[in-house]
């Protein structure tokens, strides 16, 4: 009897472990929008700084830009597809909490041009349009 019972513990406990992704695979999940912050203009600008900014999350990185590019998205999430980098908007902000507008929505094609002279680069936030059907 005592046998019965720690079989089917043991055979329960291995299903439930095995319908869970590993915690490496859980930690490694991941849904970015890959973005270049440009610093300058015209043929002597230096190259833009490649940033991944996780959607729906502000971002700060300490750079210095002039222009926001929107290049695409990486999703690394079991199961789950990769928006078209056509269904992303992402915004600067000039401050940590997301309500003071450091610039105009920004997309794949539709770049943020936010100023002539260098400034902080702030908070970008990426999300995914939804569309209704």
């Amino acid at each position: 009897m005592r046998f019965a019972a720690i079989f089917s513990t043991v055979a329960a406990l291995a299903a439930t472990a095995t319908a869970r992704p590993s915690v490496a695979a859980r930690d490694d999940a991941s849904a970015i929008a890959n973005i270049i912050a440009i610093n300058g203009f015209g043929p002597g600008a230096p190259p833009g700084v490649p940033v991944q900014v996780p959607f729906g999350t502000l971002t700060h990185v300490d750079l210095s830009i002039t222009t926001l590019q929107l290049t695409g998205v990486t999703v690394n999430v079991p199961d789950a597809e990769a928006p078209a980098d056509t269904d992303i908007t992402c915004q600067m902000y000039k401050d940590q909490y997301g309500v003071q507008p450091g610039s105009a929505e920004f997309s794949k094609g539709k770049d943020a041009h936010i100023s002539t002279n260098p400034v902080p680069f702030g908070w970008v936030l990426c999300y995914v349009n939804v569309h209704s059907e």
